[in-house]
């Protein structure tokens, strides 16, 4: 028996297309203020030390 991934690929294929136009679809007012935060959105990545998502983590099961 053989094993197609044929909608995984389309599923990609689709994701892909949709950023695309998404892209195409955004006003020049919406790309120049893209633009001038995209800088600040870089300055909010964080990299938390495992420890604090074991405690996140922890604090979740918790509730249940």
């Amino acid at each position: 028996m053989d094993e197609t991934f044929t909608k995984t690929l389309n599923g990609i294929a689709n994701q892909a297309q949709m950023n695309e136009n998404a892209q195409e679809n955004l006003d020049a007012d919406e790309v120049i203020f893209y633009n001038s935060i995209r800088a600040d959105l870089d300055l909010l990545n964080r990299k938390p030390k495992l420890q604090t998502i074991h405690q996140i983590l922890d604090y979740s099961k918790s509730l249940r």
